[in-house]
């Protein structure tokens, strides 16, 4: 028995490759810029700037970007992508967490505000978003897109929006 062990450890110790310690690191991206405005029905404006970036993770390829001062403002474009498209796409949005069309996309602007959240999200009818790709450059124009305020959001959140600016990031 001690025979068997002693070669499964040997077996082990010899597959491992030195040269993977030397490896070089995985390339990580420059870091983005988002600049949102969401124009809410009454004139008011929710603003978010700060880094921005591509992922994936948990089956969701997005776009996420925080405030600089307040990581627990974001805003995200979820999409069905694995990585981030080579050529200009533009993607439909929609509310629909579990469509798994890759032509679709969800918008999200959230917060913390105290011990509440408050929450906009893009429904089918707030059009579509596209991603300008240019080499290793993406940008995103946010122009005209709306979004629904949740109907749990508190006063002065409780309206529905239409966004304004640009995220820029890299592959």
């Amino acid at each position: 028995m001690m025979r068997i062990f002693l070669f499964a450890a040997i077996g082990l110790l010899t597959a491992c490759d030195k040269d993977d310690q030397n490896a070089m690191p995985y390339y990580v991206a420059p870091a983005g810029t988002a600049d949102v405005t969401l124009t809410m029905t009454g004139g008011s404006t929710y603003e978010l700037d700060g880094p921005c970036g591509w992922a994936y993770a948990g089956g969701v390829g997005y776009v996420g970007a925080n405030q600089t001062d307040n990581s627990l403002k974001t805003f995200s474009i979820d999409t069905n992508l694995t990585e981030l498209p080579s050529v200009t796409t533009t993607f439909t949005l929609t509310d629909d967490a579990l469509d798994e069309d890759p032509t679709k996309a969800r918008i999200h602007l959230t917060e913390f505000v105290g011990s509440s959240f408050v929450s906009w999200d893009s429904t089918t009818a707030s059009g579509q978003v596209t991603f300008a790709v240019n080499g290793n450059e993406v940008t995103v124009d946010l122009s005209g897109i709306t979004l629904e305020a949740e109907s749990s959001n508190d006063v002065p959140y409780d309206n529905n929006g239409t966004l304004s600016g640009t995220l820029k990031f890299y592959k």
